[in-house]
């Protein structure tokens, strides 16, 4: 169901894990969707099936600041 998406880049979790090393320790993560209106989510249960690790949906906190569309590269 959609799980492969042509062109899609695959994330390894060690790709994840080096990516999150440039940030401090403390700082909060959110999840922004919708490149054209992004909206900011909360990072929710981690768990693994199919040998796939899934990072799950916390919950809508609100809209993205304009900057993070810049930071993802989505302007």
């Amino acid at each position: 169901m959609g799980r492969h998406r042509r062109g899609a880049r695959e994330v390894t979790v060690a790709d994840l894990i080096d990516e999150l090393r440039r940030y401090e320790p403390g700082m909060q993560v959110r999840l922004a969707i919708q490149p054209r209106l992004p909206q900011e989510h909360a990072v929710g249960p981690v768990g693994e099936a199919d040998g796939i690790v899934w990072i799950g949906d916390g919950g809508q906190r609100g809209y993205a600041p304009e900057e993070v569309r810049e930071s993802l590269g989505w302007t």
